[in-house]
């Protein structure tokens, strides 16, 4: 029998260390922004015309699908608000430099832990990756200089520990917007954190076998020997 390995997925993480402060309005407003940029980079790539209303009409029925998923009742002008602030931030992405990257498969972050004998991962994904760079974009539809939040904080030190993290988010100038990022690197001490999270065997996690977890998912190996955490050649 192989070596049994604690996984869980990097929300699960970030919901039990920092539970989202957003109203669900605008939960809903950032999955509907996240879906339709991701299809605007992925058919983009196979198009000859622009795709902007085709972006717009899958924002708006992903917002609308998630506001009854969530159970809120939206005013017509609350959603015609929505729309055309979606609008001005497709129409942005559509002219920036990140509509070359595609969605990364779901990649492990295994940690070994051989002074305490444990072994943990989390199962991330960010929103895009370079596969040249092995950088990774995760995008936020909110500034986040103005309104830092602590799951965004949370969620971007894990990802960060598989390259390179461009935190990319919106900002509003004059009636427009306009993309700008933050680069976050790895920080080693976020990952006593995770794996005391993994050590608590959480509702959603899972317990599989460590060979079969690296032959499945792009992965990479933190290491605890000595006291200390490194990252595990490959």
């Amino acid at each position: 029998m192989g070596t049994p390995i604690v996984a869980a997925p990097t929300y699960l993480y970030v919901k039990h260390r920092a539970p989202s402060e957003d109203p669900p309005f605008e939960l809903a407003f950032g999955k509907a922004l996240d879906v339709a940029i991701s299809q605007y980079n992925y058919y983009s790539r196979r198009a000859w015309r622009p795709l902007l209303k085709q972006a717009q009409r899958c924002a708006m029925a992903v917002l609308r699908s998630e506001l009854k998923r969530l159970g809120v009742e939206a005013g017509r002008e609350e959603v015609e608000e929505a729309a055309r602030r979606l609008w001005r931030m497709l129409a942005a992405w559509s002219k920036s430099p990140y509509t070359g990257f595609l969605r990364p498969k779901t990649r492990a972050l295994i940690f070994i832990d051989r002074d305490g004998g444990f072994y943990g991962a989390l199962y991330a994904q960010p929103d895009f990756a370079d596969a040249v760079t092995e950088h990774y974009y995760e995008v936020k539809s909110f500034n986040v200089e103005e309104r830092p939040r602590r799951h965004v904080e949370v969620q971007s030190r894990v990802f960060a520990l598989l390259g390179p993290l461009h935190l990319v988010y919106f900002v509003e100038v004059g009636g427009f917007y306009e993309l700008r990022e933050r680069v976050l690197y790895a920080d080693l001490s976020v990952i006593d954190d995770v794996v005391a999270f993994l050590k608590e065997r959480p509702p959603g996690s899972e317990v599989v076998e460590l060979g079969r977890l690296r032959a499945s998912y792009p992965h990479k190996v933190y290491v605890r020997e000595g006291g200390a955490w490194r990252l595990a050649k490959a």
